[in-house]
């Protein structure tokens, strides 16, 4: 399909998913990117956030569906002939239990609040707590 990409969102431990996408739409670092086919060569980092892409699901005969995961930090890396992302954790909707992740945002927070100086502490406590942020968003909670 010429308005198609081929996309791979691989974790360290599974392919996610991989086919063909209309569009990816990632967070990085500098703020959301979204890619179409043909794009020109493109790396960014990324930080936590809900990744969405419309897929191409050839069990409906060929529909565009709409797949939206939280991810951890990690890099996307666009060509004009393919997308892949790379991430620590991709979460579904119905992976996400709300609760554990409120008790992981809020111990997070309280961790961080103990790094005082801490650079490298807080920091890392930061991306927790942006995680934690995305599987939230993904399920419509604050």
């Amino acid at each position: 399909m010429a308005n198609t990409v081929p996309f791979k969102l691989v974790t360290p431990t599974q392919i996610v998913f991989e086919g063909e996408a209309q569009l990816v739409i990632a967070v990085t670092t500098e703020g959301e990117e979204g890619i179409l086919a043909h794009h020109a060569p493109f790396l960014a980092a990324l930080r936590p956030g809900v990744l969405r892409a419309d897929v191409v699901r050839p069990d409906a005969g060929g529909a565009a569906s709409r797949l939206e995961l939280a991810t951890s930090e990690g890099f996307m890396q666009a060509l004009p002939d393919r997308v892949t992302v790379l991430v620590d954790e991709a979460v579904r909707f119905e992976d996400v239990v709300v609760a554990d992740v409120r008790r992981e945002r809020n111990e997070a927070t309280e961790r961080q609040k103990a790094a005082g100086t801490d650079r490298a502490g807080f920091e890392r406590e930061q991306t927790i707590i942006e995680f934690a942020a995305a599987k939230l968003r993904l399920t419509g909670q604050k």
